[in-house]
């Protein structure tokens, strides 16, 4: 099983985390109503998962590892956005994201919701709140240059709601909004090593043009 951050894997019960530092008792009352975790971005022994718990508020996120035989399902970002829960959740921000879906779709781009919206998705259990904004994941290809990137963040800023996209590669992550104004200079990538930062690479594409509200790539 291949699993990257931002993963949402169910668990059986909270005794089965491996923690080197006390466990706070929110995390079991917060894991018997709903028993996800989500995969960090952190080295880990192996047969080991580095894992994050997410309470009731901001305030309660707690890392810890998890074995890897003890994962029950695995939900990745891109799997909710091939379901497209949020069409049956009738909160405004669920509804937000099909304007993502379509700006994604055009460019050709893996993506997925993550955060307090990718969490409620799976699990069903209430975690956005009227403060929430939208965490979105992108998967790093060859379809990202600058010029898509700028692209793209200009079609999210036309959602209603704040967006934080993160674009994630194998060696680490990066916000889509700080690459698409960096003119080609290093930015910060956060790697399990912690963050750097390092000029992004961009593939051999030349442009984007949009038709109809979607970003259509050019390549030479």
């Amino acid at each position: 099983m291949e699993l990257k951050p931002h993963d949402l894997l169910k668990i059986k019960r909270a005794e089965d985390l491996i923690s080197y530092t006390p466990v706070p008792d929110w995390v079991k009352e917060s894991l018997a109503k709903a028993p996800f975790v989500v995969v960090r971005r952190a080295r880990a022994a192996r047969g080991l998962v580095a894992i994050g718990v997410r309470g009731s508020v901001r305030s309660e996120r707690f890392g810890a590892f998890l074995p890897a035989d003890l994962i029950v399902n695995r939900i990745s970002p891109e799997q909710l956005t091939e379901e497209k829960g949020w069409k049956t959740r009738s909160k405004e921000i669920f509804q937000s994201l099909e304007q993502i879906s379509h700006v994604m779709e055009g460019a050709s781009l893996k993506w997925g919701p993550v955060g307090s919206l990718g969490f409620e998705l799976a699990s069903g259990n209430e975690a956005v709140t009227e403060k929430s904004d939208i965490d979105i994941v992108i998967r790093f290809s060859k379809e990202i240059t600058l010029n898509v990137a700028k692209k793209i963040n200009d079609e999210l800023k036309k959602n209603p709601f704040r967006i934080d996209a993160q674009v994630d590669m194998p060696a680490g992550a990066f916000s889509l909004s700080e690459y698409a104004i960096s003119e080609e200079k290093a930015i910060l990538i956060r790697t399990v090593d912690g963050p750097l930062l390092k000029k992004i690479k961009e593939p051999p594409l030349t442009g984007c043009t949009i038709r109809g509200g979607s970003l259509i790539n050019k390549v030479d």
